[in-house]
């Protein structure tokens, strides 16, 4: 059975890394004990905020559904909008910035290596 959510109704969870600002995110696979190596969600970043700068062995893809986001890493910042899609790799210093007006959201999926264990999920509503 398909099973259908409306992100915009979903309230999330403001993100509890130190560092980070204005960040709320959702968990969009919220319990699947067969999936090792790989988690999804949504972060929801508003005008100014940011996620702290980190860097861990798994490799993001992530993609701007809508807004402006500010990818910020040691080297360059490069600037992605809606549509467009940015990988980082593992090891990579970064932090995610809301430079525009509107809420940012952003689809961050996770690629975890053998020796990164994936965080908890959140339990199925």
């Amino acid at each position: 059975m398909i099973r259908v959510r409306r992100l915009s109704e979903e309230p999330g969870a403001p993100e509890a890394e130190a560092g980070a600002q204005g960040v709320n995110a959702i968990d969009l696979v919220l319990k699947r004990a067969d999936l090792k190596a790989f988690s999804s969600r949504v972060l929801r970043i508003e005008p100014g905020g940011h996620t702290a700068f980190h860097s861990h062995s798994r490799e993001h893809v992530a993609v701007v559904l809508s807004g402006r986001c500010r990818v910020e890493t040691a080297d360059a910042n490069t600037e992605i909008r809606g549509g467009m899609v940015v990988a980082i790799p593992g090891n990579e210093g970064h932090r995610f910035f809301n430079p525009g007006s509107d809420r940012l959201a952003l689809l961050v999926l996770n690629f975890f290596t053998e020796d990164e264990q994936k965080p908890a999920e959140a339990p199925a509503p």
